[in-house]
This record gives C-alpha cells, structure tokens and sequence, in this order.
C-alpha cells in the first residue's frame, strides 16, 4: 500500500497574490495544489483522508516511506481535515483497495462510480458520491445561498478577512449586507475596504476555500461522531513515528505553518523536553537500561542529548557506555530508533501522567 500511495502524489503549483493571501492567513494553510483533471479534491488531501481512516498506527508506517516533499503536503493537510463521513470513507477506501489490486488502472469518479455501483446500486452510488466530491462542477458556495445573515456570519467569525471577503463576494447582497452589519467596527471596516480592493483569486484557490468551507458547514450540521480531530490525529501519529522523523516534520512545519508546528509541538514530546526534563527522573529510567541500551540511545543524537544522558550516569558507567558505542559502530538505525522510541515513550507517558516535571512546559504549576 504503500507504494500505491507515493505513486499517486504529484506537484502542486503556486497560487497568484490574492490566493497566497488567503492561503497564508485563511482556513488553508498549505501549498496550494490541482485538482485532479475530473475536478476532485487535490490528491495530498485524499491521501490524507485516506491515512486518517487505516488509524494512526498505519498512518504512521505509510508517511515514513513517503518522500520529504510529499510528507510536507501531507502533514498540514492532515491537520486541516474537520470530518470524514461515512459514506465519503467509503468512496476513498474502495479507491485504495482498486490501487492496491492494481496499481496500474486508472482511478477517479468514474473508478469510484463502478465500484459503488456494483456494491450499492446504481441510485446509492450516486448519493455518495454527490456527497463525497460535493460541487465538482458546481457553483462555489452554493450551499451557503439559502442561509441567512447570522448563520453565515457565526460560519465566517472566526475566519481571517480574506477568507471572508472571499466568501461574501460569492454571496447574495442582501445576505452580505447582513453578515457585514454583524461584525465588530474593526472588522467592518476592513472588510468593506478589502472588497473595495479585491482582485482576481485563482480558481483553485477558489476550490480550496468553497472544499474547506463545505467541510464546516457539513460539521456544524452534524453530529460530533462524525467529526475529525485532524491535528489531535496528525499529534497521535508523529508520536508513533521516530524522533528523528518527528522532529524533521516538525521543522519543515515551522518554516511553512509556524502556529501549527507551535500546536504540535505541544501536543508532542521532544528531544528538547528530554533535555529539559527532570534529572531525578532520568537517572531512574537509565538504572533501568543497560550500557548498551543507553549507547543505541545517544547514538547519531544531538550533543545537549547526549550530554543530559551521559550527566545523569556516574563518570565510570559513562566511560563503559560511551566505549560500547565505540566497539559497535556503525550501529544500524532500526537499532537505535527502537530502543529511543521505547524510551521516549517511557517518559512522555509519566509527563502526561504528572510525574515527569519538564521544565519550560511545566513551569506554570510547579514552584
């Protein structure tokens, strides 16, 4: 599987200025990439609906053969999923068993279409599908067309401005009108002025807002069951992945989203906090451990790493770990990634626990 799914990743393009606004500061916070030529959802968030649905633990094994460049997509689109319905679930998991049945046919609506028609009928597949690809061809925002004022405006409050005006332009006036009364004098005024000024938005960008915006209409109307935690998923499964892999994503996520990278990381535990963790505890872990254990431990580490560990041990059992390393490089990474994975583990777990003290983290209830 797999391999069936780095196969079907492909490039995104780049947004003109008005769309990178609103993908800067709106509800989509990550590279802007096509649509698939039958007009679906780009391929990074069906991916990434798809990763959702296998469960974490699957999820993580999938994203760690993945390329650098496609976890990047990936990750933040994880992070900005609000539901996966059933009937949607159902459409994006028979396309994947068609890939991996055979890697080589051609997927799509029309995929997707013979497969539910053979499962459900001809009138139920078409229900579905209505529902899992909403709009393909429609109008954007048509959805919203019947709804009055307050129920557009408590849809749009916690959005950015260009994300609203977005919206709002798309809108009958009269509801528009209403919506703009409702707001604050600040954001009032700089909406009126930002719909003065709006220029062309490129049409995917367009698609990705009318998608995202769907999904939150889709969630306010129905049950909690159905919604998705996307960075609450996206936390559970860097957690099972390496430190090392988990730190990489999380750097890239600092240069492209800084507040989601800043949300993971406190959902996360990190070669940092180790660093920062309380000594007594760390000593007590590591009379666990034997030297060599503890030498696949500071392995291929950061040097503050390596040091937090080796000052938590006496001088001479030091001197035995630091000589075990020695003997045995090169040590094979799995080798390694398991025992810090184990250990890691250990100590995130008494955190969450309250009987690890982090410092930095835990600052503001302990004295």
């Amino acid at each position: 599987m797999n391999r069936q799914v780095e196969e079907i990743l492909t490039p995104s393009t780049s947004p003109d200025s008005s769309s990178r606004d609103i993908a800067r500061h709106g509800l989509v916070k990550v590279p802007v990439a096509p649509r698939e030529p039958d007009g679906r959802e780009n391929v990074y968030r069906r991916v990434a609906k798809f990763l959702l649905l296998i469960g974490i633990d699957e999820a993580a094994k999938v994203i760690s053969h993945l390329t650098p460049e496609q976890t990047e997509r990936i990750i933040p689109e994880i992070a900005s999923i609000r539901r996966v319905d059933s009937d949607e679930a159902a459409v994006i998991l028979a396309e994947f068993q068609t890939l991996l049945e055979s890697s080589r046919q051609q997927g799509g609506v029309a995929t997707a279409r013979t497969i539910l028609e053979k499962a459900f009928g001809s009138e139920r597949a078409e229900q579905m599908l209505q529902k899992a690809v909403p709009h393909a061809d429609g109008i954007p925002f048509d959805y919203m067309q019947d709804m009055d004022g307050e129920r557009v405006y408590f849809l749009l409050k916690d959005e950015s401005a260009p994300v609203r005006v977005l919206v709002l332009s798309k809108l009958r006036p009269a509801v528009a009108a209403d919506v703009i009364n409702r707001m604050t004098p600040e954001d009032k005024k700089e909406t009126v002025r930002r719909l003065a000024k709006m220029t062309a938005v490129e049409p995917e960008t367009l698609r990705r807002v009318d998608q995202a915006m769907h999904e939150k209409v889709l969630a306010v109307n129905t049950s909690a069951a159905d919604s998705v935690d996307g960075r609450g998923a996206l936390a559970e499964i860097l957690k099972r992945m390496t430190p090392d892999a988990e730190k990489d994503i999380l750097t890239t996520l600092a240069q492209q989203d800084p507040e989601l990278s800043s949300d993971l990381r406190e959902r996360l535990f990190t070669i940092d906090d180790v660093v920062n963790a309380d000594d007594r505890f760390i000593q007590k872990q590591l009379q666990t451990m034997t030297e060599t254990e503890i030498a696949y431990l500071i392995a291929g580490k950061p040097e503050p790493f390596r040091q937090k560990i080796l000052s938590n041990v006496s001088k001479t059992r030091g001197d035995i770990i630091l000589e075990e390393e020695s003997l045995r490089k090169p040590m094979r990474r799995k080798d390694c990634d398991e025992v810090t994975t184990r250990f890691f583990s250990i100590l995130r777990r008494a955190w969450e626990e309250g009987t690890l003290i982090i410092s930095g983290r835990d600052d503001d209830v302990y004295v």
